[in-house]
């Protein structure tokens, strides 16, 4: 068989891409600052590869992929022509490759997406001897959305069943997903990731993990928001920004935390966030009301109060589809 070049053209949805050894691993923040994520690289979820994907066109019915050995059960999605989902790939813990074979012999867009729960150390892709392929050139525009384990998806139904990589394929978006589970705190190293990072459209979900960390309080919440917003407009300066707030969230809606914020007090805040950079001269910033991507009326489908499970992403991803599209032409 005839392996393809990986690279940054054919592995997409990565911030960097990191070679060790024979193997290749991608990153969801550029990895050689990763130590200046203070205390813990975000809990290890920087490494997780959620909305990456390996794209390319092929005419090849075969197609084996090879990584390091899993070290847990770990999924990978082969989809052809962006919205036909070929198959879901359940592998067991040691396992290093798999084979999709009987695929078409017409050129095709082949996207195999990574898990978006374990670090994955891609090694070689291959298609048959005879076989031809080459690199997929797309005008989509680059989407980068930045927030929780909501917005990494743990539950969801497969890699390519998230809300954000539904909700990119319904606007025709080149996702790029900085989901990090309990870790959307708002830091500035992510700020400057985004910055630095070239895309069309931002959209950051703002709330939930400040809440649950109680982290940030009446004094500080706006404040760290607003400079976070403020280090990604040194580059961005018109980049479309959407800033939403928490979905439904069970008993945060009316109980404080420890530092006094419900999330009822937190969405009043997000959308004054956005109604200031709006009557300080930002026309590309946004609000999207978290109540209307998923509300109270869709809480059986937060089996454990808080996150939603994979009939829950789908909804999202189409909400996210509707709210987004407006701001992301």
């Amino acid at each position: 068989m005839n392996p393809i070049i990986l690279n940054s053209q054919t592995i997409l949805g990565a911030i960097s891409l990191e070679r060790i050894g024979e193997f290749i691993k991608p990153w969801r923040i550029f990895y050689e600052d990763r130590y200046f994520f203070t205390p813990d690289i975000l809990n290890g979820h920087a490494e997780d590869p959620a909305g990456i994907r390996i794209t390319f066109e092929t005419n090849s019915p075969k197609i084996k992929v090879e990584f390091a050995p899993a070290l847990t059960e770990i999924e990978f999605d082969v989809v052809i022509d962006d919205h036909h989902l070929l198959q879901t790939v359940k592998l067991e813990q040691g396992e290093s490759s798999f084979i999709c074979e009987n695929l078409s012999t017409e050129n095709k867009k082949v996207e195999i997406y990574l898990s978006q729960q374990e670090p994955v150390l891609l090694k070689n892709v291959y298609i048959e001897e005879n076989a031809e392929w080459k690199i997929h050139s797309s005008s989509k525009k680059k989407w980068l959305t930045y927030g929780s384990s909501i917005t990494q998806c743990h539950a969801a139904l497969s890699p390519s069943l998230t809300w954000p990589a539904i909700t990119a394929k319904e606007l025709n978006l080149n996702l790029i997903c900085l989901g990090f589970s309990g870790q959307c705190q708002y830091e500035p190293m992510i700020a400057r990731t985004i910055r630095d990072t070239p895309v069309d459209f931002i959209s950051l979900c703002a709330g939930i993990n400040t809440y649950g960390g109680n982290c940030y309080n009446n004094r500080t919440f706006q404040a760290i928001i607003i400079g976070f917003i403020k280090i990604i407009r040194e580059k961005h300066t018109t980049v479309p920004i959407v800033l939403s707030s928490p979905i439904y969230g069970t008993f945060r809606e009316k109980t404080p935390n420890l530092v006094g914020f419900t999330l009822i007090e937190m969405r009043k805040q997000v959308k004054e966030i956005v109604d200031i950079f709006n009557k300080n001269g930002d026309e590309h910033i946004f609000y999207v009301d978290g109540l209307d991507i998923l509300g109270r009326k869709y809480e059986d489908l937060l089996p454990d109060g808080l996150h939603p499970d994979a009939e829950g992403y789908k909804l999202m991803g189409n909400n996210f589809s509707s709210a987004l599209k407006p701001y992301f032409q």
